[in-house]
This record gives C-alpha cells, structure tokens and sequence, in this order.
C-alpha cells in the first residue's frame, strides 16, 4: 500500500514534467498566393498529461513568416494565427505516432494560410429557428423578413417553398419528409466544394455567376422505419444560393440575389410550440442585385435586434 502511495505522488508530482516530450514546431504562415505574412501573432497550446502541465508559447512572424514554437505536450497542439486586416486561422499539430509499435514524438513543420479581409459588408445573417406552420401545403418563406409569406408570417417573396408531411404516432415510431422547391426556374442552390476549415472565413469570397441547380431537394428523418441514410440533412454542407432571378428570353441572368446557406435544412418530426414541424437553418443573403460579394463584416447585420441566438459571428 505504501508503494503504491509513492507511485501516485510520484505522478502527481510537478517533477514528472521531464516525462511530457518536448517537441518543436517550425511555422511559417502565408496568405492564399502563398507569400509569407509578417507580423503575425501565432500562439501554440501544449498540453501535458496532469494538472499544470501545460506550456503556451507566443511569437511573431518574421519577414519569412516563421516562427519557432517550442514546448511539451502529449497531445495534438493547437495553433492560432492572426493579424489585423487577416481572418483568423487555426490547426491542430498531431506531434504523436507509433513507430515499430512504440509511441514517439516528432517535431513538425507546419504551414498556416491567413486570407485577407478585403471588402467585408454588411449582410443579412441569421441563426433562423422557427416553425413550419401547416403541413401538406406548400409554404413560402421570405429570406429578407426571415418569416413565412402572409397569411402565416410578414414575408412579402417567397424565396424558398417549404412542404412537411409526417406522422408522429410515438417516440419509437415518427417519420418525416421536408421538401424544398423555388418559385422562378433559375433560383437555386449550388455546394460549395472549396471550403476553408481551419479559417474564420470559410468559404469563398463571392457566389458564382453559374451552376446553381433549381432542381428540389428532399430531406427524410425517421423512428422506426428503414430510410436512405443519404436523404438525413447534413449540418457539414454548405451551399450558395440564388433568388429572385429574373432572367432574359435569351436566358441571361438580368437580376438576382445571392447568399450562403451553412448545412442542409434541420427539421424535427413534432412540435412543441404549436406548428407542424421545428425547423432551423443559418444563412446569408446579400440584398443589391447582382452583387455577389458574401464577405459579411460581423457586428453589421442588416436583420435588427435579433436574439442572443440568432446573432451569426461568423464572416
């Protein structure tokens, strides 16, 4: 008993500090051409293994957009960047491997890109949740009012077409199905492949002019039924949009608003406040025509005393 004492002293111990790995990470930081950045404040967290363990190393970047940081951790670490007029980024190092099956730890070189603030503007932005007042009927739901078209809300357009049908007949056994249309044949909605992860700002910084897809899309949620697993909403995808299109006889694009929608529609099989379904969704909609400018600039949303929420706090 007394050996066992000493052991868990021992490991609880400051001194056990000399057992976390030191490592060292070389970081260079660059912007989107891959031109070094200088003057950048990076930050490295290193984690140890028992309380006070832990390191935090603080550098700027020279004219090479490097800095060395340096200190012990078992664990991944984790790395910001950031300069006034960049968007913040962020990585995590996994330093840890196992070689002949025996854990060691390396020293890493790491490469940060920033992306460049270049003409962040105020924009419609809202964390929407709400819901779905009728089911079996379409229903329209304006993206600039962020509410259902009269008789059910203060919309004026109808930018999106939302149809619910379902039965909640118990816990263990709902099914749902969401289904979204647009009311003019070049609205649409495109995914954007090219994101961003380890930026603030992850996607890019306008809409494009074409490839959007007015084809209605369909989501499917249920309690025990067999369903298509590829039908379940995605939080992880992210789309532009395009609305109010008005296009030529030639089929040229007259006017049109853009936006971004970060991940499929969320919606449950009940309601608890009254409608037919809950439903969310967060997005983006620029209100000039045929601008495509979707750098929002936080802290200027054009929707007005919105809730704590409802605020988006991301460019």
């Amino acid at each position: 008993m007394r050996g066992l004492l000493m052991v868990l002293v021992l490991v609880a111990s400051p001194a056990s500090a000399v057992l976390t790995p030191q490592v060292e990470l070389d970081v260079t930081v660059v912007d989107e051409d891959g031109v070094p950045v200088e003057g950048v404040s990076v930050r490295g967290d290193f984690l140890g293994v028992v309380s006070g363990d832990g390191h935090v190393e603080r550098q700027v970047t020279d004219e090479k957009g490097y800095v060395k940081l340096l200190g012990r951790s078992f664990f991944p670490v984790r790395v910001k960047a950031g300069k006034i007029g960049y968007y913040r980024s962020r990585v995590e190092v996994n330093t840890r491997e196992v070689v002949n099956g025996k854990e060691v730890f390396r020293d890493r070189e790491v490469t940060i890109m920033l992306r460049e603030k270049r003409n962040p503007i105020p924009l419609y932005a809202i964390k929407y949740s709400g819901e779905i007042p009728v089911a079996e009927e379409w229903v329209g739901f304006d993206l600039q009012k962020a509410d259902w078209v009269s008789p059910h809300g203060k919309g004026v357009s109808s930018d999106f077409l939302f149809r619910y049908e379902g039965e909640f007949a118990g816990i263990n056994d709902a099914h749902g199905e969401l289904k979204l249309r647009y009311p003019n044949e070049d609205d649409g909605m495109q995914q954007i492949t090219r994101l961003y992860s380890n930026s603030s700002f992850k996607t890019p910084y306008e809409a494009p002019v074409s490839g959007y897809s007015s084809k209605a899309m369909k989501w499917f949620q249920a309690i025990g039924y067999d369903m298509d697993r590829r039908l379940v909403p995605n939080e992880a995808k992210t789309y532009f949009l395009r609305i109010r299109t008005i296009s030529s006889e030639e089929g040229e694009i007259e006017s049109a608003l853009y936006g971004k929608l970060y991940g499929d529609i969320q919606y449950s099989l009940r309601s608890l406040r009254g409608g037919v379904s809950s439903i969310k969704f967060m997005y983006y909609l620029n209100p000039t025509p045929n601008d495509r400018n979707l750098e929002f600039a936080v802290g200027e949303n054009l929707f007005k005393d919105l809730k704590h929420e409802q605020q988006v706090r991301e460019p």
